[in-house]
């Protein structure tokens, strides 16, 4: 099955890098039909066109959420979107989004990577939380998005470790070379075996 995924950014898109390199490579079977920001000045916009990708980048400013996302679902009908990718995308999305993609088993098609092994350290500073903290193992978390902030049933997990002389910027760096690596792995995994291999393999367990 080849994926049509739209990427949602609101920043560097470091992650959508990383997901065109490995389609680019042949790692990942997909297609990004759209590159979603809410802020027309994201750098990861800048990533797509250079990639010669179609963006859709509608600021938030002055508009009520739900009036915002009523826009983007507009825009994304008819492209015959398989999965919402979030990649750094710093905004809450509401049940009026989410139910525009909602699979006939009852979740939502909506996938989110997190900087932390959920359910710890919820919410948008999870690298510093962690890391305030003092975890010994920190990791990153994919997962299907639902109602609840950084929730959903978790499809992959990854460790790795706080080093002693770590800062807070190698700590993230540490981080982020995990988050570059499994995200294309679990959309692959989807594009392969589809989303209900996940589900059903309950791939909770850390790996390091």
């Amino acid at each position: 099955m080849r994926l049509k995924i739209a990427v949602f950014v609101s920043g560097k898109g470091s992650n959508l890098s990383a997901i065109i390199k490995a389609i680019e490579d042949g790692a990942l079977g997909a297609s990004i039909v759209c590159v979603v920001s809410n802020n027309p000045d994201a750098y990861g916009l800048t990533v797509a066109r250079e990639h010669g990708l179609e963006v859709f980048a509608l600021s938030h400013k002055g508009l009520s959420r739900q009036e915002h996302e009523a826009k983007i679902v507009e825009h994304l009908q008819g492209l015959g979107v398989d999965f919402v990718v979030l990649a750094g995308y710093m905004r809450v999305l509401t049940s009026h989004f989410l139910n525009a993609f909602k699979d006939a088993d009852g979740f939502f098609r909506v996938i989110n990577i997190h900087p932390a092994l959920l359910p710890s350290f919820k919410g948008a500073n999870g690298y510093e939380d962690a890391f305030a903290y003092g975890v010994k193992v920190s990791g990153i978390t994919v997962h299907l998005v639902d109602e609840e902030v950084d929730h959903g049933p978790i499809l992959a997990q990854r460790a790795f470790p706080r080093l002693a002389d770590d800062t807070i910027e190698t700590f993230k760096q540490r981080g982020l070379e995990v988050e570059h690596a499994l995200y294309p792995e679990v959309l692959a995994a989807i594009a392969n075996h589809g989303i209900h291999s996940l589900l059903l393999n309950s791939l909770k367990t850390v790996r390091t």
